[in-house]
């Protein structure tokens, strides 16, 4: 039996996964929760991921409120949340660095992230791939 893969997930996936039930995004964040692929997580991504779905135009105009009291349930106590993070400076936006220390400290295979113009040109980091929601569905042969 192979090993499920290990994944961090930007912030964006979540966004997108939780606004539009169809698309990439979605199948991620159902695959997550049939446990297709391990969670990587820290507590840094995880707070930018409830502050964002937390802001009021977003909350309130996806009616995400019951969803995002599930999604902490699964950042918090599903997911593999590493807290020994590596100092690193690589994406153009110092605020994506944060992905990629996740990715490092909990021994990701992937992360998956819609962000082309700072994650997505690295295309892989330290052995860890970076792909698109897409790329990332297939190879999970969804």
């Amino acid at each position: 039996m192979t090993a499920k893969p290990r994944a961090v997930l930007d912030t964006n996936i979540f966004v997108s996964g939780l606004i539009s039930p169809h698309g990439p995004p979605a199948k991620i964040l159902q695959r997550l929760r049939e446990h297709e692929f391990i969670l990587i997580t820290s507590p840094p991504i995880n707070e930018e991921i409830i502050a964002v779905l937390n802001r009021p135009w977003l909350r309130d105009r996806y009616g995400l409120e019951e969803k995002i009291f599930d999604l902490s349930f699964i950042l918090w106590e599903w997911a593999e949340v590493v807290t020994h993070l590596p100092q690193i400076q690589i994406s153009k936006d110092p605020s994506d660095d944060k992905f990629l220390a996740a990715a490092i400290a909990g021994k990701a295979d992937y992360l998956i992230t819609g962000d082309i113009e700072h994650l997505l040109h690295l295309r892989e980091y330290k052995n860890i791939r970076i792909l698109s929601p897409r790329e990332f569905i297939t190879i999970l042969h969804f």
